[in-house]
């Protein structure tokens, strides 16, 4: 009897099993790179939308804040982008704390918040179609068509002092304000005579009269040198001595005329004999100001203010000067 030794048909089965291993795993590799261009794009849209957005949260306004998440709409590329745009239920606002790096409070409200998150999610995540469904289905293995990708991003603000003035520690009374101080920039020879604050130009040390005037015009415009870098407790600020008479000028039209009637936030420094442009000297806390008058005449020269110490950069009323940036969102893994 003779044993059937052919074995062709084998080979077939074998071929088109790793065809099918193949195109899996061709499939796989396309799914996974169509997955990854596709968050790639909806992050970077849902990014910018969060900066832009959050830089119209010191308006208090919420048009103002979804507009500008709004902005860059038209400059979206990610799949679907033309008909799935970022709209205004896609904003909300959270509160930050920045002491832990956490979002606090995911239902904040445009008056409280200090941070903005713009996400893609759920009804208005992006869709995009999975290379393996049509070969899945052949199979017989019931796979969804689209594949929903959720995207997010989270942009929190902060105050910036870029008023030209530092305040000493020993001007301060805690968090109890002080009326009517008279801030008295310390005098070029140190004569003591009730000087507690110097001029500063912050980060950039040539201190001189017309750099602390240009000071007041950064502050109106968030601009220049002095603003380079990030100001916190700790940060290496230089100053000046002088009280110029000119110099009380430009703070005079910036605090009585351009900008009247508002609190200013400052640095404070510990003072004494700080006061030199070559002896950085680092900010121990923050306070605001409420400048009322300036007096040039006589010696001491000084601004007349209310004052209260202990402060936070959370504050977005106090300058017109902020930092920006995106955070993560620990909770949501994002």
């Amino acid at each position: 009897m003779k044993t059937l030794k052919n074995q062709q048909g084998a080979v077939l089965v074998f071929v088109t099993l790793m065809i099918v291993v193949l195109f899996v795993m061709v499939g796989l590799g396309l799914d996974t790179g169509q997955l990854t261009y596709v968050r790639n794009q909806g992050q970077a849209a849902v990014d910018s939308a969060a900066l832009a957005a959050v830089t119209g949260l010191p308006f208090r306004d919420d048009d103002q804040v979804k507009s500008r998440a709004r902005g860059f709409n038209s400059k979206n590329t990610y799949a679907g982008s033309a008909k799935n745009t970022i709209g205004n239920d896609d904003v909300s606002y959270v509160q930050y704390d920045f002491a832990t790096n956490t979002i606090t409070n995911y239902a904040a409200n445009v008056n409280t918040a200090n941070g903005v998150r713009v996400a893609l999610e759920s009804a208005s995540s992006i869709s995009t179609p999975m290379s393996l469904t049509p070969l899945f289905n052949l199979m017989g293995i019931p796979t969804e068509k689209n594949k929903n990708v959720n995207v997010s991003a989270v942009s929190v603000i902060t105050t910036r002092p870029a008023i030209p003035i530092a305040m000493w520690s020993s001007a301060c009374n805690g968090s109890t304000p002080v009326n009517d101080i008279k801030i008295m920039m310390q005098h070029p020879d140190q004569n003591d005579s009730g000087e507690n604050a110097c001029w500063t130009t912050f980060f950039d040390c040539s201190s001189g009269a017309p750099d602390i005037k240009a000071g007041f015009q950064t502050a109106g415009t968030c601009s220049g040198n002095t603003l380079n870098g990030t100001l916190a407790i700790g940060s290496m600020i230089c100053q000046n001595r002088g009280q110029v008479n000119t110099v009380l000028g430009e703070a005079k039209d910036f605090f009585l005329k351009e900008h009247k009637d508002r609190w200013w936030i400052v640095p404070v420094i510990k003072g004494t004999g700080n006061c030199d442009a070559k002896d950085p000297t680092a900010i121990v806390d923050f306070a605001k100001i409420y400048p009322k008058a300036i007096v040039k005449s006589g010696n001491p020269k000084y601004i007349v203010a209310d004052m209260v110490c202990n402060q936070t950069l959370d504050d977005l009323s106090l300058s017109m000067c902020f930092n920006h940036r995106l955070v993560r969102e620990k909770a949501k893994n994002m």
